[in-house]
C-alpha cells in the first residue's frame, strides 16, 4: 500500500493475509471456526492521500456535519434558505443561518413581531484524542483518503432568541404616558434583508439593509438570563464558576464569515474536479501509460521517519502524543505555510532562516510549504537556496552578516564569532567570549556586540559560557559531507582573512570616533528595518492595505517601539520585499508561481487605471495579452481577487464586479 500526496503512482503495495485471528481451540470444530473467521481479500486497491491544506494551490479543511434528527413529516431540505455560514477556526466550530420560508402562519403579524425570522444551527465539536478520522471514497479501483478536520454535531441555537426576549430598555428610555416598542440592542443580530445568493456575501459590509423584529414588552419578557452549562474543571464554587465563564467570554474567538456555495454551483464543481478528483486520475493515468508525472501535486510523498511519534500514535500513548503535538503544533508566530506560500522560494528560505536566527536543516524543511520542495526539487535545490542566504555553522544554518544588516567592522566581528562557534562545535567559554570582545572593542560598539551574541547564542547563567541556539547537527554532517567540507574550507579562508585585517588595524588606539559611532547607529537602524520587513511581508500576504492601515497593524505588534513613516517607506522600497503600490494600497507583487503571477500582473495593471472591473474583463485582458485562456482554477482566481478587491453587486440585474479596496473606502 502506498500513501501519497495528491495521487502518485503506487509502487509499493501491502497484501492483507487471508487469515483470521488465531484460535486456541483444536479439533474439527476449531477448523470450522477458522474457515468461518477467514476474511477473504476480494480486491487490492491503491490508496491516495488528498492534502486539503496545500497552499498556495488550495487551502481548505474537511468537516463532517451531523444534522439534528427530524421526523419523517419534516424531511431535510425545508429548513429555509441558507443565508450565512460562519466559522471559528481555532475551536473548529461552524454556524449556519437559514432564512425561514415565509408562508402559512409565518405571515401572521403576531408571529413576525415576536420571533426571529431565521433558523440558526450551531455546532459542537465531537473530539476523540485517541484517533484521527478521514473520509474515504473508492472510485475506479482507487481509494482516496481525505483527512477530517472536525466532526460537528449541529443543534438549534436559541441564544440570540433568548437574548432578544430578555433584553430590557435602558432606564428612562420609555415614556410612562405612551407605550413604545423598544429597538433591538446592538448585540442582538438583525434578521431579514440583504440580497442572498448561492454564493453568499464575502464581507459583512456588503449586505443590504436589514430590519429586526422588536421584542414585545410585558408578558413576553422571561425573568432571568438564559442558563449555559459548561464544564470548568479548575473552578470551585459558584463565584469561581462565574468568574471563569466571564473570562472565557472575554477571550471568546469571534465568528468569521465564510463565502459559501451550493452543491450544484460551478465553484463547488471546480473545487471537486480540480483539487480532489484530478490528482488521483492524473497519477493513475501516468502509471498506466508508464511515464513519471512532473506536476508538483503528483510527486511521491516523503513520509516522516519519526518512529517514536508513529509508535506513540499506534500504541495509544495519548498523553505523550499530546505533549509532542503541542510542542510541534502549527506555528503561532505568523510565519505559517500560508504566509510563506505567497513568497518566491528563495524568499521563503531566507525568511525561515532569518526567523530562527540559527536553524537546523530539518527545521527548515519542516517549516517550508510542502509545495515548494515538490515543485522545485529536493535536497540539492534547498541547499542551493541556503548557500545564497546563510552559512553552515556546526551543522546549522545562520543568516549571512550582510543580510543581517551588519557592515564593515561589525560584519567582521560577527563573522569571527561564527567561525569561533564553528571551531568549538557550537560552545564558547566565558574566557573565549571575553577575548573575542576585547579584540573588537576598538572597532565596534558594546550594544552591537551584545546583539550579535544574543541573536545566535544562549548564555549559561551559572558559568557565563554561551552556546549556539541549535545543538550540533550530526545528522546533516553525516548526510552531506561534501557540503560540510566546502564550508569548512570557506570558513578557514575567512578566518585567515579576518585575522590579517585585525593585525592591520592593531595600531589604531582609543575608542571609535564620531564617524564610527554614526555608522553603528545607521547599522542599528537598518537592523530594525530588517526586522520590520518580515512583519510587513506577513501583513501584506493577508491582502492589499493602505499605508495608514499597515502602519497601525505594525504598531499593534511593536508596543515598545514607535513605527516611523520614514522607516516604513524604506522597508516598502526594499528589493527583498518586492512590494508594489496600486493607487492607494500596497501588496506583494510576486508569489514565485509563474501561472499565478501572470494573472496577478493583469489584475494589477487593470486596477492601476480603474476602480472596478468584472471577471469577464479580466479574462478578456488575460487572453489579449498572453494569447491563451487563463487555466487557473476558479478557487485560485477568487483567491487572487480577494487579496486586492472586494466583491460587489451593482445594477438592477445584479451584475458582480470587483472594487479596489482603497476606492471602496472613499
Amino acid at each position: 500500500m502506498e500513501v501519497d500526496d495528491g495521487a502518485p503512482s503506487a509502487d509499493v503495495k501491502e497484501t492483507v493475509p487471508a487469515s483470521g485471528l488465531p484460535s486456541t481451540a483444536t479439533g474439527p470444530s476449531a477448523d470450522a471456526d477458522m474457515d468461518t473467521d477467514d476474511d477473504e481479500v476480494v480486491q487490492e486497491c491503491d490508496v491516495y492521500l488528498n492534502r486539503m491544506f496545500d497552499p498556495p494551490d488550495f487551502v481548505g479543511d474537511m468537516y463532517v456535519l451531523q444534522y439534528p434528527l427530524r421526523p419523517n413529516y419534516r424531511p431535510y431540505g425545508d429548513q429555509g434558505v441558507l443565508d450565512k455560514v460562519e466559522l471559528k477556526a481555532k475551536s473548529r466550530r461552524l454556524k449556519f443561518t437559514y432564512k425561514l420560508h415565509q408562508n402559512h402562519h409565518y405571515n401572521d403579524e403576531d408571529v413576525t413581531n415576536k420571533y426571529e425570522q431565521r433558523h440558526i444551527l450551531s455546532s459542537t465539536v465531537v473530539a476523540n484524542p485517541t484517533c484521527s478520522y478521514a473520509v474515504a471514497v473508492i472510485h475506479q479501483g482507487r481509494l482516496t483518503l481525505t483527512p477530517v478536520r472536525a466532526m460537528n454535531q449541529l443543534r438549534p441555537d436559541f441564544e440570540d432568541f433568548e437574548r432578544a426576549r430578555t433584553w430590557k430598555p435602558p432606564a428612562g428610555a420609555a415614556s410612562s404616558s405612551a407605550p413604545t416598542v423598544p429597538t433591538a440592542p446592538a448585540d442582538v443580530p438583525q434578521t431579514g434583508g440583504g440580497g442572498s445568493s448561492d454564493s453568499g456575501g464575502e464581507e459583512d459590509g456588503q449586505q443590504g439593509p436589514s430590519s429586526a423584529a422588536a421584542p414585545s414588552a410585558g408578558g413576553d419578557v422571561i425573568a432571568g438570563a438564559p442558563i449555559r452549562v459548561e464544564y470548568v474543571p479548575t473552578a470551585r464554587g459558584p463565584a469561581a464558576v462565574a468568574a471563569a465563564l466571564n473570562a472565557a467570554k472575554g477571550e471568546e474567538e469571534p465568528w468569521k464569515k465564510l463565502e459559501f456555495f451550493d452543491a450544484r454551483a460551478d465553484e463547488a464543481k471546480d473545487i471537486y474536479l480540480q483539487h480532489i478528483i484530478w490528482p488521483a486520475a492524473a497519477a493513475a493515468e501516468a502509471e498506466r501509460d508508464g511515464y513519471a508525472p512532473d506536476h508538483p501535486k503528483l510527486q511521491e510523498l516523503q513520509l516522516d521517519g519519526d518512529k517514536g511519534a508513529f509508535l506513540a500514535a499506534m500504541c495509544g500513548q495519548s498523553g505523550e502524543l499530546r505533549e509532542k503535538k503541542k510542542q510541534e503544533d502549527t506555528p503561532k508566530d505568523g510565519l505559517t505555510s500560508f504566509v510563506l506560500s505567497k513568497m518566491p522560494p528563495e524568499r521563503q528560505v531566507e525568511a525561515v532562516v532569518r526567523h530562527f536566527s540559527v536553524a537546523s536543516y530539518a527545521q527548515i524543511r519542516k517549516r517550508l510549504p510542502p509545495s515548494t520542495l515538490r515543485a522545485k526539487g529536493g535536497d540539492d535545490y534547498l541547499i542551493h537556496l541556503l548557500r545564497r542566504c546563510a552559512i553552515l555553522i556546526a551543522g546549522n544554518w545562520v543568516l549571512k552578516s550582510e543580510l543581517a544588516n551588519f557592515e564593515g567592522d561589525e560584519a567582521a566581528a560577527r563573522d569571527m564569532l561564527l567561525i569561533l562557534l564553528h571551531k568549538k562545535l557550537g560552545v564558547l567559554t566565558r574566557a573565549e567570549l571575553l577575548r573575542w570582545q576585547e579584540v573588537f572593542k576598538k572597532t565596534t560598539q558594546p550594544g552591537a556586540r551584545n546583539e550579535m551574541v544574543k541573536a545566535v547564542c544562549v548564555e549559561d547563567r551559572n558559568t557565563g559560557d554561551v552556546r549556539l541556539k541549535s545543538p550540533l547537527d550530526q545528522d546533516f554532517i553525516r548526510r552531506f559531507p561534501t557540503v560540510v567540507q566546502e564550508f569548512e574550507q570557506s570558513l578557514e579562508e575567512g578566518r585567515i582573512k579576518l585575522t590579517q585585517g585585525i593585525k592591520d588595524k592593531a595600531t589604531i588606539q582609543g575608542a571609535p570616533g564620531t564617524t564610527a559611532a554614526q555608522q553603528a547607529q545607521a547599522a542599528a537602524s537598518a537592523r530594525i528595518r530588517a526586522k520590520l520587513l518580515g512583519e510587513v511581508r506577513e501583513t501584506l500576504t493577508m491582502g492589499a492595505t493602505t499605508f495608514g492601515d499597515l502602519k497601525r497593524q505594525l504598531q499593534k505588534k511593536n508596543t515598545t517601539q514607535a513605527i516611523r513613516d520614514e522607516d516604513l517607506h524604506a522597508v516598502l522600497a526594499m528589493p527583498g520585499l518586492e512590494a508594489v503600490q496600486v493607487r492607494d494600497v500596497w501588496l506583494l507583487g510576486r508569489t514565485g508561481m509563474e501561472a499565478n503571477d501572470k494573472f496577478r500582473k493583469i489584475l494589477l495593471g487593470l486596477f492601476r487605471s480603474r476602480d472596478s472591473i468584472s471577471r469577464e474583463e479580466i479574462m478578456h485582458e488575460y487572453q489579449q495579452v498572453y494569447g491563451e485562456k487563463c487555466m487557473l482554477s476558479d478557487y485560485v482566481v477568487r483567491q487572487q481577487l480577494r487579496e486586492i478587491a472586494d466583491k460587489m453587486t451593482t445594477g438592477e440585474g445584479g451584475q458582480t464586479c470587483y472594487v479596489l479596496r482603497s476606492a471602496l473606502g472613499k
